[in-house]
């Protein structure tokens, strides 16, 4: 199996790839562009739980694997292309050649590296913990996404986000 014969699909900014109570049938590996995972509080509003930017994987990984219902809504804030990974592409872990089992068992541990982090992050760090982990994780969304989704990212509103990027300008 090889990562160039994978189909991919062009996306416009704003596309839904998964919407909770649709059943995941792709992961998407990010060729340009960035896609989040993300859910809604009972009020509407949004809690960005991933960014997938360029070389990322992103998907209901319980959704897909159980072929449940998912609780996540995936999509493009970038015009972005993916390559997408369905169930015929990868019927079983075990059953992948040596290259997607490298590929995709780095991918996997440094998402979960990351997610560790951030839930850390997230339950005791301070606000410019919390902004500098996530600069450590995405160096390169920092410029990209609008200050509105980083917020969102980190669980603050965009004017504590800017009155923290503020504060940590000043200790530089």
């Amino acid at each position: 199996m090889d990562f160039k014969n994978l189909k991919t699909k062009n996306l416009e900014k704003g596309t839904v790839l998964l919407s909770p109570g649709q059943k995941c049938n792709y992961g998407y590996r990010v060729i340009s562009g960035c896609l989040k995972s993300y859910v809604l509080d009972s009020s509407g509003k949004d809690h960005i739980l991933q960014f997938a930017p360029e070389g990322w994987f992103i998907s209901d990984l319980e959704s897909f694997t159980k072929q449940t219902p998912s609780k996540i809504f995936i999509d493009a804030i970038e015009n972005s292309e993916v390559q997408m990974i369905g169930k015929e592409v990868v019927p079983s872990f075990e059953e992948l050649n040596h290259e997607w089992q490298v590929e995709l068992g780095l991918k996997f541990r440094n998402n979960l590296i990351a997610s560790n982090n951030r839930l850390i992050s997230l339950l005791s760090g301070t606000a410019e913990e919390k902004y500098l982990e996530f600069t450590q994780t995405y160096p390169a969304l920092v410029q990209r996404l609008p200050q509105k989704l980083i917020a969102s990212y980190l669980g603050m509103t965009p004017e504590h986000l800017s009155y923290t990027r503020g504060k940590l300008a000043k200790k530089k």
